[in-house]
């Protein structure tokens, strides 16, 4: 259903969430002229491709920011109840915000600017008139106007606020980013972008490389997905995780993409160095930024001093003892303390995928084929061997002397693998 105004030959689309019960209200208290048009199934929120734009002097429908509209939306459930035939409620319901806005973002990146989209219409052929929320009193009588309406402002501005929800979650700085990231085309549409912070400097990154701008705020979504167990058990632990620490990976993973996808290491080396301001000890950080220093600046030394300075507050960190055991084999000329390196790093991850193949070579060097060997097969024997691990042991068996009919079963099986589950960064 909608509201059609004869006098104006207008259709106001009634957006779920965006002051619809308190329009209709006013309507009826002040005797305006209109009557509700479309179908009834749609429990007043018909969308715009239900009616011929042609047949319509005007049509205007409302928004709201996406911080509140999702807050609002997931209170109303609360109260009102899940409803399966809509996608947000069949894949994102639950009883905590928290893990509503996580899945939202994640399963339905963007649902809110979809669903607009369905209302105003797509960038570039909006209906003629969208008013806003958060100005409801103001943006009505607005529309009232261009419809040859005259109502006063301040008679709408007296009506009561209708259909608020006594459910009011908190909303925390770290999900109103998630929103603001998976909104971010429809909050820069409807003007919402402007005063929100952007510490991960989402849209620098968005400027500098638009042909990726979609896959630059998917990964952002997803950097921040892969850390929410970790971090959740730290701050269950009374260690929560400062948000510099979770801009900081972002910034991290950006400055990987600029050097790696663009071929930006200019570029690259900024982020890495914002990365490390915000969060001066992160392992990881400094262990990419080590390996960059090592490739693009050529300067072993400096990737040395990094490594360790990641070592020095996480010992164990897996991901750094195995790169820091390639650089030691391969440009400082100490195989036996890249082969202990190595085995450190497996054992505090057994899921890591290069370790174990450049240690298997780093064997096979050290004239221990069959440890080689038999570090590989045991890896390779599982039934979820990755591409990577099943190829590395067909080639090291041909290379040491082995059984050619066994390396080439293990390289059939690696034709039809998939690659294996990636670990959690750290």
């Amino acid at each position: 259903m909608a509201l059609y105004f004869p006098g104006g030959n207008a259709l106001l689309l009634l957006v779920p969430k965006t002051g619809s019960t308190w329009i209709r209200a006013q309507v009826e208290r002040l005797g305006i002229e209109a009557e509700q048009v479309g179908d009834p199934a749609m429990r007043d929120h018909d969308f715009l491709d239900a009616y011929d734009r042609n047949s319509y002097d005007l049509i205007g429908a409302f928004v709201r920011d996406p911080i509140d509209w999702y807050r609002s939306y997931w209170s109303y459930r609360m109260e009102g109840g899940w409803r399966p035939q809509y996608p947000l409620d069949e894949h994102c319901r639950s009883d905590d915000f928290t893990t509503f806005v996580r899945k939202a973002v994640t399963i339905l990146p963007g649902a809110l600017g979809n669903i607009y989209d369905s209302y105003v219409g797509p960038p570039g052929a909006e209906i003629g008139f969208v008013g806003r929320q958060e100005n409801l009193a103001a943006d009505f009588s607005r529309f009232l106007r261009r419809i040859g309406v005259d109502v006063d402002e301040g008679a709408l501005a007296d009506g009561e606020r209708i259909n608020a929800t006594a459910v009011r979650p908190d909303y925390p700085e770290e999900l109103k980013e998630l929103i603001t990231v998976s909104e971010w085309n429809t909050m820069a549409r409807f003007g919402y972008l402007a005063g929100r912070p952007d510490p991960i400097g989402l849209g620098e990154m968005r400027a500098r490389y638009p042909a990726t701008a979609e896959d630059n705020r998917l990964l952002t979504l997803w950097t921040e997905q892969i850390h929410w167990a970790p971090d959740d058990v730290k701050r269950q632990a009374g260690r929560p995780v400062a948000a510099n620490t979770r801009h900081a990976r972002v910034h991290s993973n950006f400055a990987l993409l600029a050097q790696h996808k663009h071929g930006d290491p200019d570029y690259a080396g900024q982020r890495y160095r914002r990365a490390l301001e915000l969060d001066p000890g992160h392992p990881r950080t400094l262990c990419n930024y080590a390996l960059f220093v090592w490739r693009e600046l050529a300067d072993p030394e400096q990737a040395r001093r990094l490594m360790l300075r990641a070592l020095s507050g996480r010992p164990r960190h897996p991901y750094t003892l195995g790169k820091f055991a390639r650089l030691t084999d391969r440009e400082f000329g100490d195989p036996r303390l890249a082969e202990v390196l190595y085995r450190q790093s497996l054992d505090g991850n057994e899921a890591q995928q290069d370790v174990p193949v450049e240690l298997a070579d780093l064997l096979v060097r050290l004239g221990k084929p069959d440890d080689a060997v038999a570090l590989l097969r045991q890896r390779a024997d599982r039934p979820d061997a990755g591409r990577l691990i099943l190829t590395a042991l067909a080639a090291t068996i041909l290379r040491t002397g082995g059984d050619a009919a066994e390396a080439r079963r293990y390289r059939d099986r690696a034709s039809t693998a998939g690659p294996p589950p990636q670990p959690v960064p750290a």
